[in-house]
């Protein structure tokens, strides 16, 4: 597969991330004929952010906003090492950077999702709506992702010692 494909479904991705981010923490619900599109940021009910008031959904958007921040962080150092892999530059230190800090950025922002409807079920339940009911929960993608940056953690450190073999036996000859 062509690094300027993988590229594209990534900023793609980007742009699918950010709309289904506003759509579920405002007023706004799509429809297509007569079918409507309800997004729902996980932990809340069917149709719930249609019942709260523009604070709360301001409060819960704040929220969500640090976890889809730090994931477009990670993507953009996805898209710089994908950028070097381009140029050939394959087990630079700037690209064992960049898988370093996706792979972090992103088990960052798994975390934040996790931590966070819990959070914003306090916020919210502080700002006077009692109703939300308080659960802490990760499913399994959660967890594979956790294990799979994990892995890329582990990748970087053999790409690095890698890197300074190589560098060591350049210095023999």
């Amino acid at each position: 597969m062509k690094i300027t494909l993988i590229r594209a479904l990534l900023w793609l991705c980007v742009a699918v991330q950010a709309a289904f981010f506003v759509l579920a923490w405002t007023t706004y619900v799509p429809s297509i004929g007569p079918m409507t599109i309800d997004m729902t940021a996980i932990g809340l009910p069917f149709g719930a952010r249609l019942a709260m008031t523009a604070a709360q959904r301001a409060i819960g958007a704040a929220l969500a906003l640090p976890a889809m921040l730090v994931l477009f962080l990670g993507l953009w150092r996805l898209d710089r090492l994908l950028l070097n892999f381009r140029r050939r530059e394959l087990f630079t230190a700037q690209s064992i950077g960049h898988l370093r800090a996706f792979a972090g950025a992103t088990l960052l922002a798994t975390l934040l999702s996790i931590v966070e409807p819990p959070v914003r079920t306090l916020a919210l339940r502080l700002s006077g709506n009692g109703g939300q009911h308080f659960a802490v929960g990760v499913n399994s993608e959660q967890l594979m992702l956790i294990l799979v940056c994990g892995m890329f953690y582990l990748i970087t450190r053999l790409m690095q010692e890698g890197r300074r073999l190589r560098e060591e036996n350049e210095g023999f000859v």
